[in-house]
């Protein structure tokens, strides 16, 4: 497998992993607004530690700082492309912590708050989903074409720098994350996860 295919293969699978978690937040969100499911508290928090802890810590800087510059150094074609992914990455942040403060609002009960928690799980869903279509229809594709070999031997060691936490290398090694990899697994529809087809 050469470089390119390594730090390309790495940067979709972690768009798959956050596609996974996100999905699987947006629907047991919907499960609890319509009643059909009752809140694990700990499942959801562990989503949204997930999120936090490594694409908003990782994957996103690893993009701002390393590919984005990259590509940027090539071309000027997609200036406007990147400025808008960073704005997003920046809103990223404050969608997450609007998360965190609805389910800290529905685990004390105020009413409301489900249907809240719901409703901006499925925004924030449909946001990166917007977000990573941009990103692989626009950037990556303008990468493949135009970053030079030396350009992805320094990309590589960036996106190796941290591994997500949901490969298989580290659900296999880490208890914690085998456990919440099990139980998303099994909430999650197919064919993200092994939970009832949407």
């Amino acid at each position: 497998m050469s470089t390119r295919q390594q730090v390309v293969g790495a940067i979709l699978g972690e768009h798959r992993a956050l596609s996974a978690v996100i999905e699987a937040l947006r629907h047991v969100a919907q499960a609890l607004e319509q009643g059909s499911l009752k809140p694990d508290y700990v499942m959801l928090w562990s989503l949204i530690y997930y999120i936090d802890q490594y694409p908003e810590t990782h994957h996103h800087p690893m993009e701002e700082q390393a590919l984005f510059p990259a590509v940027r150094a090539r071309t000027p074609d997609l200036d406007e492309v990147l400025d808008e992914l960073g704005r997003q990455h920046g809103a990223s942040r404050a969608h997450l912590d609007e998360l965190r403060a609805l389910l800290g609002n529905m685990e004390a009960g105020i009413p409301g708050a489900r249907s809240a928690f719901a409703a901006k799980a499925s925004s924030y869903a449909g946001f990166h989903q917007r977000h990573m279509l941009l990103e692989e229809s626009r950037v990556l594709p303008t990468a493949i074409e135009l970053l030079r070999e030396q350009d992805w031997e320094a990309l590589l060691p960036r996106v190796q720098q941290r591994a997500d936490p949901l490969d298989g290398h580290a659900v296999n090694s880490d208890p914690w994350f085998r456990e919440f990899f099990r139980r998303l697994v099994a909430i999650v529809p197919q064919p993200w996860g092994l939970g009832a087809p949407r």
